[in-house]
């Protein structure tokens, strides 16, 4: 199977591109810099210099191309532009999207995310309600807005699969969203926990779930993907267990505290180009503190969630490996 992968150099994208080269794929992936993410890909990982935002750039990446994971996309984190997200979320989709569409290409997984649903403060969600409301974030909207406009070109005949994932963590090429977590953590680099929880979902589960989704998901379904919910301390306790180095847990900052530092550094880390302690979007989403309800993943995808002493210790070890932790 003749497979291409964007975002394969990112946390996601990278273990998706790992497992269908391992299960005998051509497997292609659109990269910004080849240099680069020859440092992060196999050999056998065909380098198409191409970017979601250059439309021009995209058809040759799609020749001859039957499956497509489009997993590329700007995670949320703090970025002092905040136009970029729907650059890159929106229009980058609609750009890989169209370009499907145009190539023929058979089938589409479409790496989405949980934020686009709805559920009450500490609610659950499910895959049948989806929020029609404009969320909090930029992050949030921009992928509110790249599902209207991928359901937009589904029905114009592109066969596509919508997986939506919670925070996922594990090895991986970069270290952003919850792998920072447990860099900070584990460096000793948290003096104080932010309030709230997540969804968690360790990757190799995630993306054994995106091959399913190419094989037998159904076109225009949503399956949401989550292993566990935990709180930002008992996550951190988890860490710390695994480390070994029997160090306490940080404190939980209230809710109110977080609140006022958040809204306070955003605007001067824009002027003076610093990244803060916590960004709004980041504080909404861990205080949002929903679960996920991952029983349709299992039933159709044969998702298996990963238990969270297991895919700690993994992240743990690597994260280690990589000399990204200090010395005890």
């Amino acid at each position: 199977m003749n497979v291409l992968v964007t975002g394969a150099t990112g946390l996601i994208g990278n273990a998706i591109a790992l497992r269908l080269l391992a299960r005998g794929h051509q497997v292609r992936a659109l990269v910004r810099d080849p240099k680069r993410a020859a440092q992060v890909l196999p050999a056998g990982v065909a380098l198409v210099r191409g970017d979601v935002t250059e439309p021009d750039s995209l058809a040759a990446a799609m020749r001859d191309v039957e499956w497509l994971f489009h997993a590329a996309g700007m995670p949320e984190q703090w970025q002092p532009d905040e136009t970029i997200f729907d650059r890159v979320n929106r229009q980058g989709t609609v750009n890989v999207l169209r370009a499907a569409l145009a190539a023929r290409v058979k089938r589409v997984v479409y790496t989405s995310t949980m934020d686009v649903f709805a559920a009450p403060r500490g609610g659950r969600l499910v895959e049948t309600n989806l929020d029609t409301a404009a969320k909090p974030t930029a992050y949030e909207r921009s992928k509110q807005a790249a599902e209207r406009e991928a359901e937009v070109i589904r029905r114009e005949g592109l066969e596509l699969v919508y997986v939506n994932p919670g925070a996922v963590y594990g090895p991986s090429p970069v270290h952003v969203g919850l792998n920072s977590f447990f860099l900070q953590v584990l460096n000793r680099k948290a003096p104080a926990l932010p309030p709230g929880g997540m969804p968690v979902a360790y990757v190799d589960s995630v993306a054994d779930a995106h091959l399913v989704a190419a094989e037998r998901g159904i076109p225009g379904e949503r399956y949401l993907l989550a292993d566990t919910h935990v709180t930002n301390a008992e996550l951190a306790r988890e860490i710390l267990r695994v480390e070994g180095a029997g160090a306490r847990v940080p404190p939980t900052t209230p809710a109110w505290v977080m609140k006022l530092l958040a809204t306070a550094s955003a605007p001067l880390a824009r002027v003076f180009g610093f990244t803060p302690l916590i960004a709004p979007g980041q504080l909404s989403f861990l205080l949002w503190n929903v679960s996920v309800d991952a029983s349709k993943a299992q039933r159709e995808l044969g998702f298996t969630p990963t238990p969270l002493a297991e895919g700690v210790e993994k992240t743990v070890a690597f994260l280690r490996e990589q000399g990204l932790v200090r010395a005890r």
